[in-house]
């Protein structure tokens, strides 16, 4: 048996990092570099790529096709570091003070070169259950890259008997986690001079509007209350992420558009913002500014939809995994994640991975080691597992 070594996931962490894959750029080059790794093991991936060509979803079956999979996914894309105030390259994996630094080392390229490293101990063993590695893009903005590749496995009927999304969760089972929709709120009004005011069409004015009634929203959401304990926030949140509008102080602002986002526990009543928010701006806003000019109006597009999970805490995956992480905890997070999704598809579904979340998204990301130790070990444990053919079995 070839043992793991710890420096190997660093040193594939380290050219994951490299990769600047922003949600807003290719990812093709570190798809690339996994399917090279994988062919120099003879494991042949299927790749899909989006409608520009510049992006794609990878996936990967070792070991037996007649059983279920052990499927784990990562998603390659990061969050933008502009405007970050980072003290090291964020493309350039630094180690200091026994944590790693660098883009992505948390959320969630850690974990994706976990499972890269133990790539020597999944082929060379012999495995009576198989593993997918399922690696996707764009789920920053949305879990949309997941979605074409679900309907690949299943159009193919690549069977999945328990999906591990590596997400970070301190290697403990994660059995819930909100979901989230997202609506761009854009308001066109009419340009003048600002001492004409009066006679135009303010589209920040009536964009306040809207946020008023967002907040008398959120103010009633507030009440509407999971019985799961584990959230640390039970009821749906509202957050104004993005807002952009006017030219000058001394111009009637002409355009004006805010993202809003919603994330609900499983079980929450959100119809009051999912529902409530594009009636109030098609019955209200709207015809309001439409009526003062032709070309003034309000619309409300949802950009970002995915579901709330949950799972029971006896099912099979939940179980892995906590055999695996030699970890009994069981939580619920406020994050998403394309559990829900896989959920959604049929997959029985668990979130474990390394890191803590509360180190994503910020300047001089970082994962301590240990939690890549451990998350080497999990693999490690999976591999032992279906080897004796054990594990989920869908």
């Amino acid at each position: 048996m070839t043992r793991h070594n710890s420096s190997v996931t660093l040193s594939i962490l380290k050219d994951l990092v490299s990769f600047d894959t922003t949600s807003y750029k290719s990812n093709l080059q570190l798809i690339d570099y996994v399917h090279n790794l994988l062919s120099t093991y003879g494991i042949e991936a299927t790749i899909i790529k989006d409608a520009s060509d510049q992006k794609a979803n990878l996936y990967a079956v070792i070991g037996p096709t007649d059983k279920p999979a052990v499927a784990l996914s990562g998603h390659t894309d990061i969050v933008p570091v502009d405007g970050q105030d980072w003290t090291v390259d964020p493309f350039s994996l630094s180690i200091k003070n026994n944590r790693a630094y660098g883009r992505g080392t948390c959320d969630m390229k850690g974990f994706i070169a976990s499972v890269l490293s133990a790539l020597p101990a999944l082929t060379e063993r012999e495995l009576k259950r198989p593993v997918a590695i399922v690696l996707s893009y764009d789920e920053e903005i949305g879990c949309t890259g997941v979605r074409p590749m679900i309907e690949d496995l299943l159009a193919k009927n690549i069977q999945i008997g328990g999906c591990i999304v590596g997400e970070p969760s301190a290697m403990k089972a994660v059995t819930a986690h909100t979901g989230k929709q997202v609506y761009r709120c854009s308001f066109n009004g009419t340009a003048m001079h600002s001492s004409l005011s009066p006679g135009g069409i303010n589209a920040i004015s009536y964009a306040g509007q809207v946020i008023n009634e967002i907040s008398r929203i959120e103010k009633i959401l507030k009440e509407e209350k999971t019985d799961d304990t584990r959230f640390a926030y039970p009821h749906p949140t509202i957050n104004i992420g993005m807002i952009q509008g006017g030219k000058a102080v001394n111009i009637v602002a002409e355009h004006c558009q805010f993202d809003v986002e919603c994330r609900y526990p499983p079980g929450c009543d959100h119809r009051l913002f999912t529902d409530g928010l594009p009636h109030f701006i098609e019955t209200r806003t709207h015809p309001l500014m439409a009526k003062e000019a032709d070309r003034a109006g309000a619309s409300c597009q949802k950009i970002v939809d995915y579901p709330a999970f949950t799972i029971p805490d006896d099912a099979e995956v939940v179980q892995l995994a906590r055999r695996l992480s030699g970890s009994n905890d069981d939580i619920a997070v406020n994050y998403g994640t394309e559990a829900g999704l896989f959920k959604a598809a049929g997959f029985e579904t668990v979130v474990c991975g390394p890191g803590d979340i509360a180190q994503a998204h910020q300047a001089d990301e970082f994962i301590e080691l240990e939690q890549l130790s451990l998350c080497d070990s999990f693999i490690q444990n999976l591999v032992g597992e279906l080897v004796h053919d054990g594990g989920a079995h869908g």
